[in-house]
């Protein structure tokens, strides 16, 4: 069942279609595989084709949809060595994040990072997995900012949905809590000042995906790219 959001006033309806389908793949909302019945979902999402075939082309320049002449669009399938660059990168990037952030960090930015921590646990209470998700990419957007890394942000967010997809997916596979903790032991370390701990429990944070895709696969072995 595909998610309608909401359209913000200034949006065009290329963005806002590129928005909503982006949101529908990582919550496996449109599965992996599943056709995209233009006609049904321009209805669905109020737009004319134009805009939606835009926004698939943008789609499968990111390599989220495979469009197949004659045939039809498709959801790509998950591809494992895909989400495992993306793994890479983000391990590179945010372990030099949680370093710098031992030296840059300001009160009130820790403030906000132990803030955000306290909103995941009432989510994790109540099992809400969307919104636990959009406060783990909170919390991470947050480091890059402090460290003044907005432009390696755009960089990992341009790949991000392939690896989102395994997040969402180990979620619903494996307790949440684990992610948790990783938060917080990483907030303890910047907060102590200690680069070494803090760079540790960085990378050890982006090997969960490791330790889920077994899980992941095996549950869900429809997901994925043969």
């Amino acid at each position: 069942m595909l998610t309608i959001l909401e359209r913000t006033e200034r949006e065009s309806a290329k963005d806002y279609v590129v928005r909503t389908l982006l949101y529908n793949i990582i919550n496996a909302e449109l599965r992996p595989g599943e056709q995209l019945l233009d006609q049904e979902m321009c209805e669905a999402l109020k737009v004319s084709r134009t805009p939606f075939r835009e926004a698939e082309l943008v789609l499968a320049q990111r390599r989220l949809i495979d469009i197949r002449p004659k045939i039809g669009t498709y959801v790509s399938y998950i591809d494992i060595t895909l989400v495992e660059e993306v793994r890479h990168l983000r391990s590179v990037l945010e372990a030099e994040l949680a370093v710098m952030a031992c030296r840059r960090i300001t009160k009130k930015e820790l403030e906000g990072l132990w803030e955000n921590l306290a909103v995941w646990k009432l989510y994790i209470e109540k099992g809400q997995e969307d919104k636990i998700f959009l406060l783990d990419k909170q919390f991470h957007g947050m480091l890059y900012r402090i460290c003044g890394r907005d432009y390696w942000q755009e960089l990992v967010e341009s790949a991000a949905p392939h690896f989102d997809r395994t997040t969402i997916l180990s979620f619903r596979c494996k307790p949440m809590e684990h992610i948790l903790i990783d938060h917080e032991e990483l907030i303890r370390a910047i907060e102590q000042g200690d680069a070494g701990e803090a760079e540790r429990i960085s990378r050890r944070h982006l090997m969960r995906y490791t330790e889920n895709i077994d899980a992941i696969r095996e549950k869900y072995p429809e997901y994925f790219k043969k």
